[in-house]
């Protein structure tokens, strides 16, 4: 059943379904990318990530690139940004529900601009009363490609929705 028509799901949620949004543009430094690596251990000791001689010059590297799951850590912030952008739901009632996919499809070089685009694609209902909202989201560089594509699911609790109505309903 294509939830987006469904009649007993709350109209600013069902109008997410199908919008778009980007982030403002980041960029991460090498500084970083070391201090990610430090901190949880990926790309602990790997010269593609923290040795930006040697990565300048292997073959295939223009310089570092950074770690698959450091990318993954910004999806938090930007994708906020991007729905924020939206409107319409609290966010702050929405649960990180986990990925149905992720694919790491192009390297990020350590120092490029990249944003968030996030679109809304899905949204059901849940057996516990809350929803369940199906996001594509990507990170880009500032030529337009992808370095990361996922699909991400939240649990929006039923307040996600009741509490803007509430905020609308006092404002008016």
């Amino acid at each position: 059943m294509n939830s987006s028509t469904s009649p007993q799901l709350p109209p600013q949620l069902a109008d997410w379904v199908g919008k778009e949004g980007t982030s403002e543009w980041q960029v991460i430094s090498q500084n970083m990318v070391n201090e990610y690596a430090n901190l949880c251990g990926d790309g602990e000791g790997e010269w593609v990530h923290l040795d930006p001689a040697r990565a300048a010059s292997e073959p295939g590297f223009d310089g570092t690139i950074v770690q698959g799951f450091f990318q993954v850590a910004h999806l938090t912030k930007l994708c906020g940004q991007a729905m924020r952008m939206q409107g319409g739901v609290d966010i702050n009632y929405a649960l990180n529900y986990g990925f149905d996919r992720l694919r790491f499809v192009k390297q990020m070089p350590v120092g490029a601009k990249f944003r968030a685009r996030v679109k809304a694609t899905e949204a059901t209902h849940h057996a516990s009363g809350g929803y369940i909202l199906k996001q594509k989201v990507q990170l880009e560089l500032a030529d337009g490609s992808p370095t990361l594509v996922a699909d991400w699911l939240f649990f929006l609790d039923p307040r996600a929705v009741s509490s803007v109505e509430a905020r609308t309903d006092a404002n008016t």
